[in-house]
Order: structure tokens, then C-alpha cells, then sequence
């Protein structure tokens, strides 16, 4: 069955135009005197043949409208959900692709805690894939099996309007991309990192509007001729959120790896306030503390000296009149993260897995 270009010029017919037509054949005019009439008045054939085909030709006293697509409230909750799912699975699938190619094409300039910033960027982009894509898959396929049991709703008004502003957002994109691109090629400031990104935003948006610009089309063919790249383009999709989701597990430290590293940062943090605490004592007294409980026991000082984790407490141990060392038990190596991702040295905060002890001289700064 098709959707006819003269059912969308009904669907977008002015309702006075509607209505004098109805009245028309209401009062016995046949339909070419109506042509005629409002052809002399200014209204062009397609609108009048959109109107006119929109009126069954029956043996009936009265002009039998023929079914036409209207709005209804779970009709626009569908297509709302369809379309805000789509504007975020692509945002964040381009998020982790971005991620992914920092990674691997690290730039020397990037600071330490952009590491920070890309694994929490690829955890979320991550959870909103595996969250999106299931949710725009399932009502996409719902609602183009609605729409092939009953083809008027093709016409469907917020369907229209949400294709639409989609299109304009893609084709927005597609522009503000190729502008970006061509103003780095002027200026000398190509690579390849920067390449693929446009590449990924052009990928990413022309598979958008190219499908939309399609769907817009079916009301011209038949709706076997589309169904089949309606379900390519999912299925294409698919792999390629699959492929990109996986490579982000791969790349990220597991959920246990992930704990592991903040309880570490956590003990490094309670370390330097030791430190802290132990060259404040030493400005005041001028000597080094001779243990943790004489350093503990200041009046309103409250030292970390437990584990957050319940392992051993920290130690504190004093060297000689400048240097001491301050202990904990770490579960992860700050070497082999680094070296993953390619980080220079944590200095005099770096530390292997299990017991470390960190020499520190009176007059070290952070």
C-alpha cells in the first residue's frame, strides 16, 4: 500500500479550504465544477486534487471522508521518546568514539587529570549506549510496524515535525563539521586525531539525515521497497555501537580496578595530609615528631590513620633529624596504569602494589 502525495497535500490542507470543499459536495457539485471554481481562485492543482482525493467516492448522500492521519497523545509520547533517545545515543556514541581516539592518539600536551576525565567520559558514554540504543531500537521497529499496518500514519503530524528538526540538526552539524575541518586545513593545523574526529561527526550525522531523507520519501513508494534499509541501517548500527562499546571496556579499568584506584587516591591523599600535619609540627617544635601518637595528639588534630579500605593503618616512621618515611598498603601498581595510558612518572608519589613505604625529607614540597 503507498502513502500518496496527494494524501500529504490533504494532510496539509488549510482547513478553509477543507471545508469549502466539503460544503461543495455536500450541496451536490460535482467534483470537477469544484476544481474548476477554486482553480479560478488562486489554489494551485495539488493542493485541490490533496483535498478532493480526501473525500471517498461512494454512492452516498453525504461526502465520505476517506481516513486521514491524526495526533493522538501516545502517538507524540512515542515519537517524543524515539527522537530525544536518538539526539542522546548518537551524542555519547560520538562522546566514547572522541574518548577512544584520545586514547589512542594521545596528545603530549594533555595533563594528568584528563586521564580522569576520559575514563569517567567513556564509563558514561558507555552506560547511556547500553541504556539508549535498546530503548530507539525497540520503539524504532514498533513504530514502523504500526506505521506498515496503517500507512496513513505516515502522515503523522509530530512525526513529521520531529523527522524534520532532525534533519536540521544533522544537516547543521554536516555543515558546522566540514566548516570546522576546512578552517584547520587553512590554517596548518591538521591531524590525525583531528581528522578522524570530523570524520566520526560526519559519519555519525550523515547516516542520520540520510536515513531520515529517505523515510521522508516512503510516502512516494511502496513501503517493501524501504523496510528492509530501515532494518540495514539498524542492524548497521547495531554492530558498529556493539563494536564501539566494546573497545571501551576493553580500554577502561574494570569495575573492581576502578574501586582499587580510588581507595589507592584515597590513601594518597591521607598521606600528604600526614604530611602536612608532620611539617607543621616540625615548624612549631623544629624536629620531627618521634611517632603517629605524639603527632595525633595535638589538640583539634584529626590525622587519617586508618585504611579506608580496613587494611593496615598507616605508618610513620622516623629516619633522623630531617627525613622519615610514611607506609601504606596499596592494592594497585601507578606504574603499569600510567604506562597504559601513557603517562609520564608520578614522581615522588608513585608506588607498586602491596606495602610502600615513602622516604620524605623535612623540606619536600607536594
Amino acid at each position: 500500500m503507498r502513502v500518496s502525495p496527494q494524501e500529504s497535500a490533504m494532510a496539509s490542507a488549510s482547513p478553509e479550504l477543507e471545508q469549502f470543499v466539503r460544503d461543495a459536495l455536500m450541496r451536490g457539485h460535482d467534483r470537477e465544477q469544484v476544481r474548476q471554481a477554486l482553480l479560478a481562485a488562486g489554489w494551485s492543482a495539488e493542493q485541490i486534487r490533496g483535498v478532493l482525493d480526501g473525500w471517498a467516492e461512494v454512492g452516498f448522500a453525504l461526502p465520505v471522508p476517506r481516513p486521514r492521519a491524526s495526533l493522538s497523545a501516545r502517538e507524540a509520547f512515542l515519537y517524543l521518546v524515539l527522537f530525544s533517545t536518538l539526539y542522546f545515543f548518537a551524542w555519547n556514541l560520538g562522546s566514547l568514539v572522541f574518548a577512544l581516539l584520545e586514547h589512542a592518539l594521545p596528545d603530549p600536551a594533555d595533563a594528568q587529570w584528563q586521564v580522569a576525565r576520559l575514563t569517567g567520559s567513556i564509563r558514561w558514554s558507555i552506560s547511556a549506549l547500553v541504556i539508549a540504543f535498546p530503548v530507539f531500537a525497540f520503539l524504532a521497529r514498533h513504530l514502523a510496524h504500526d506505521v506498515a499496518r496503517n500507512p496513513i500514519k505516515r502522515l503523522s503530524p509530530v512525526r513529521r515535525w520531529l523527522t524534520y528538526l532532525t534533519l536540521f540538526v544533522a544537516a547543521s552539524v554536516l555543515i558546522g563539521d566540514l566548516t570546522t575541518l576546512v578552517f584547520n586545513l587553512l590554517g596548518g593545523e591538521l591531524s590525525l586525531r583531528f581528522v578522524l574526529k570530523v570524520a566520526v561527526v560526519a559519519a555519525i550525522a550523515g547516516t542520520v539525515f540520510g536515513h531520515y531523507l529517505r523515510d521522508l520519501r516512503r510516502e512516494e513508494v511502496a513501503d517493501g521497497g524501504h523496510a528492509g534499509s530501515g532494518r540495514g541501517v539498524l542492524w548497521a548500527t547495531g554492530v558498529a555501537t556493539v563494536l564501539a562499546v566494546a573497545a571501551g571496556v576493553w580500554t577502561m579499568d574494570s569495575p573492581m580496578q576502578q574501586r582499587q584506584l580510588r581507595l589507592d587516591e584515597a590513601r594518597i591523599g591521607d598521606l600528604q595530609t600526614l604530611e602536612s600535619a608532620i611539617a607543621a609540627w616540625r615548624g612549631e617544635h623544629d624536629a620531627l615528631p618521634p611517632d603517629m601518637d605524639a603527632l595525633a595528639a595535638q589538640p583539634g588534630v584529626n590525622l587519617p590513620r586508618r585504611d579506608p579500605a580496613g587494611g593496615a593503618d598507616y605508618r610513620y616512621r622516623r629516619i633522623d633529624d630531617s627525613h622519615y618515611e610514611l607506609c601504606a598498603d596499596f592494592a594497585t601498581d601507578s606504574g603499569q596504569r600510567r604506562a597504559r595510558w601513557r603517562l609520564p612518572q608520578a614522581g615522588q608519589w608513585a608506588h607498586p602494589a602491596g606495602p610502600h613505604c615513602f622516604r620524605r625529607s623535612a623540606g619536600d614540597k607536594d
